[in-house]
């Protein structure tokens, strides 16, 4: 479809037009994306919300450009955005792991036991074999390989199980983000 006949499907502004747009540029939007991005999911993510934006912006358009230009500039920006966002944020669980570490080597040992107990009676709440399977990989060392040999399962379910476990100690340890990260971060004292 040429750029004339998406925007005077833009126009009309009905949801059957809305449709016949996106079956015309979803797909190689995505593919523009994939450029950006490393996984498909992410592009798609980006080409719908891309989508989104254009529906709620469509009675405000300036359509003296193309409909195509206009969606894959704002997916490029989008992309942009999202990158600078997932910056911030490891910027910001970088300090949190170095504050963490720091006041690990330099909090009484009170303190530390304290905190050594709450992430210990966490771990203890996970299910069985879902905590068999974290204290073997974090405390023993083992790799998801070496574990699933151990246990006569699958790589797969030894990823799953460690999915569960961190997601489980996330929401378990959710209001004590310090506590978390003794929990994920490899040279915690908490596994010596």
């Amino acid at each position: 479809m040429n750029h004339k006949v998406l925007n005077e499907l833009l126009k009309k502004g009905d949801e059957h037009s809305f449709t016949l747009i996106f079956e015309a540029l979803y797909q190689p939007l995505v593919a523009y994306m994939m450029q950006y991005v490393d996984k498909a999911a992410d592009a798609e993510d980006i080409a719908q919300n891309t989508f989104i934006k254009l529906w709620e912006r469509k009675d405000h358009l300036d359509l003296n450009i193309s409909v195509k230009s206009y969606m894959y500039s704002t997916a490029y920006n989008m992309f942009i955005d999202t990158y600078r966002k997932k910056k911030k944020q490891q910027t910001y669980l970088d300090q949190l792991k170095s504050e963490t570490l720091v006041s690990l080597t330099e909090e009484p040992d009170e303190l530390l036991e304290h905190k050594l107990k709450l992430v210990a009676k966490a771990v203890e709440a996970l299910p069985e074999r879902c905590r068999l399977i974290f204290i073997m990989h974090k405390k023993q060392g083992h790799s998801h390989k070496e574990i699933a040999h151990q246990l006569r399962i699958s790589t797969k379910t030894v990823e799953a199980q460690l999915r569960i476990a961190y997601t489980r100690l996330r929401e378990e340890l959710k209001n004590r983000p310090d506590l978390y990260l003794m929990v994920v971060t490899a040279k915690s004292p908490i596994f010596k």
